[in-house]
């Protein structure tokens, strides 16, 4: 058995050999085409309206006797979240690498090597689209070649090209392999015209094989050259061990070459070696699929052997869980089977307590290692559409919550707005259209309003005395206080030096409530103040009108008093960015965070051709950044943030923000009028 992660850039057609390697098996009865929008694994609306994948899909073939799972991974950036959620639970990959490329590896080719070579995962390659106009066998070569560990050895070479793409030479056996639209292909002697390039193409893999292992090392410097079947074996024990990486030619949009690959997943690539039977099986889930009705837990077996109505332990929380009946995943479908056996991969309804990264298992056992998801780099407000669906646009992200872990929800306190915080425009995009079609209900992006902030440069003392006589019992209320800055940080407190009872103790915490009141509200633009300190030195009451109410608007209105002669300014957040570029488009990045009003603090060299750079930026000049990186870094470039420290808003930026609340307060005013 074998789970293969196919990864790749977008467009460079994992999803498209995926469906090639399930029709060339026979696992599906035609060829699923992503553009036609009936693919068996780009099953969701909204993969099949933008032709990219969202999501991972599974679908478990047999060939050769042999059992293999394709985790079909998206290639877009934003969705980076479930290629690592495949390959914590793969036992190989295949990436897909465009031979349209103009000999440049695309960023998401080189996003999905350094994914595989931080889990050490072994990996074929499999150069796409051979029968596309300007597709370039050598250019795309030459430049995997640069790719470092594991190396990339062609073991084939295309029989014509562009649109005269009709098979490959294997480069072992020197065989023509003439493929057909079914995804088979026929023997025959290779064009006489490629004898000099098989030769020459074939020594480079010959030696890169036997530099890999010692034995054929020192055999080939002695002038023999190994037996086909011995550079086989070594072949597959270096591909195991990921020093070398196996390049196959394929033009998957009419299935050419992809029973060839079939048979090099069997051949080249380690699977997991079955142990014996247990009653005590353990499960990792790596996916969760919920919607309104229910949800559906992706896992591997761990260990042991998975059968219906299995009573688990998750090993995060301690609830038992009940697994009624195994399934198996093939795209959407959900197929039950009599059991799931150690290093496959299956599918349980009706989890209750269960989500991605748990292990279910025997009482006791141990939880494995989580799934390290992307922090989310990209945040936009979101609210209803329609008034009144507030609480059905809560429960509907309640689900997709659950079953997408690089998403998250917050609640701002100082603007009261709901953010969504996710991987990229695309992901937030994706995620309104899911919610409309899972929870049907339709909510909005906007801009997220800036939590400002609000503090005072000096120190005041004021008075207020509020009374109000309307016949009867009347309202009478009286402080002073006096305000002083704190260092920035610091937030608020409130400090009580009344002597003897000029106001009564119940009183007192009135002044308080009604300080904390106009904190809250701000004086300048609406926001919190902050970094204050506030005295209650003084006060009156009256016997008969001395009344809460009126002791907490003196305390408010004391407090706006004070603040406006105390010198009030705004405070914006301020971040901690890093942002890793290429070292050739490094000069327009930090061209365009000063622009931003940023400051770099620093630049060191990252991986090879990439720096990162270190840099402190407004908050304000952040949310569209993701957007503007990856134009600036034709998507090659990735940051993270978080904050930092609150700081004083230029007058020049500070101007406008202050100018809009007041025109918002002056134009609620004029409506209730």
């Amino acid at each position: 058995m074998l789970n293969v992660a196919i990864l790749g850039h977008s467009h460079d057609g994992k999803t498209t050999l995926a469906e090639a390697l399930l029709f060339a098996a026979g696992a599906v009865p035609r060829l699923g085409s992503t553009e036609q929008g009936n693919a068996t694994l780009d099953y969701e609306p909204e993969e099949q309206h933008r032709h990219i994948s969202v999501q991972l899909a599974m679908a478990t073939v047999s060939f050769a006797g042999d059992q293999i799972t394709l985790i079909d991974c998206p290639g877009f950036q934003d969705f980076e979240g479930e290629a690592l959620a495949a390959v914590q639970v793969a036992d190989a990959a295949v990436v897909t690498v465009s031979a349209c490329s103009g000999g440049v590896l695309s960023v998401g080719t080189k996003a999905a090597w350094h994914l595989l070579e931080r889990r050490g995962l072994p990996r074929l390659v499999v150069m796409t689209k051979l029968d596309k106009e300007h597709s370039d066998y050598g250019a795309t070569l030459r430049a995997l070649s640069e790719q470092g560990t594991p190396r990339p050895v062609t073991l084939q070479l295309p029989i014509g090209v562009e649109h005269e793409f009709k098979g490959a030479v294997d480069l072992l056996s020197r065989r023509g392999l003439y493929f057909d639209e079914r995804g088979g292909y026929e023997e025959a002697a290779p064009p006489a015209e490629l004898a000099e390039e098989i030769e020459h193409r074939r020594q480079e893999l010959v030696e890169a094989i036997c530099e890999s292992d010692d034995e054929l090392l020192e055999q080939y410097l002695e002038g023999v050259e190994p037996e086909p079947a011995e550079l086989q074996t070594a072949l597959l024990r270096a591909t195991a061990a990921a020093r070398l990486a196996p390049v196959l030619l394929a033009a998957p949009a009419r299935a050419l070459g992809a029973r060839r690959v079939l048979e090099a997943l069997g051949a080249f690539l380690p699977r997991t070696q079955p142990a014996a039977d247990s009653a005590n099986p353990c499960l990792f889930v790596f996916k969760t699929v919920a919607d309104s009705f229910g949800k559906v837990s992706y896992f591997r077996v761990v260990s042991g052997t998975l059968r219906a109505d299995a009573h688990l332990v998750n090993a995060r929380n301690g609830h038992e869980e009940r697994v009624a009946r195994p399934l198996r995943p093939r795209g959407k479908a959900l197929e039950p089977v009599t059991e799931v056996h150690q290093g496959e991969i299956g599918a349980a309804a009706k989890l209750l307590h269960t989500a991605t990264g748990d292990t279910l298992g025997p009482k006791g056992c141990q939880a494995a290692a989580p799934i390290e998801f992307p922090r989310a780099s990209y945040t936009m407000a979101i609210r209803p559409r329609n008034k009144g669906d507030e609480e059905k646009v809560h429960a509907g992200l309640t689900h997709l919550l659950e079953e997408d872990p690089t998403l998250s929800l917050e609640q701002e306190p100082s603007t009261r707005e709901t953010l969504l915080h996710g991987l990229g425009d695309v992901h937030l995009e994706v995620t309104l259209e899911k919610l409309r079609r899972k929870a049907q209900v339709e909510a909005v992006l906007a801009t997220p309003q800036v939590p400002y902030r609000e503090s005072i440069h000096g120190a005041a003392r004021q008075q207020h005395r509020y009374k109000k006589q309307s016949g009867g019992a009347g309202l009478f209320g009286d402080c002073t206080i006096e305000i002083e800055p704190l260092p920035r940080g610091s937030g608020f407190t409130f400090e009580d030096k009344i002597v003897g009872g000029a106001i009564p103790q119940p009183f007192r915490l009135s002044v308080e409530k009604g300080v904390r009141q106009a904190l809250e509200q701000g004086v300048l633009a609406g926001f919190p103040l902050s970094d204050i300190k506030v005295t209650l030195v003084d006060g009156s009451t009256h016997p008969v009108d001395g009344k809460d109410i009126a002791f907490q608007l003196a305390g408010a209105m004391a407090m706006r008093e004070a603040v406006e002669r105390a010198g009030p300014y705004l405070l914006e957040p301020v971040m901690e960015v890093e942002v890793t570029v290429p070292q050739n488009q490094m000069g327009d990045v930090i061209g365009h965070l000063n622009s931003r009003r940023g400051h770099i603090a620093g630049m060191v060299l990252a991986a090879e051709g990439f720096e990162n750079i270190s840099a402190q930026v407004p908050l304000a000049e952040m949310y569209h950044f993701p957007i503007e990186l990856r134009a600036l870094t034709q998507g090659r470039g990735h940051y993270t943030m978080r904050f930092s420290h609150f700081e004083e808003i230029p007058t020049q930026v500070a101007q406008p923000i202050i100018e809009a609340h007041r025109s918002t307060v002056h134009a609620r005013e004029s409506a209730t009028a």
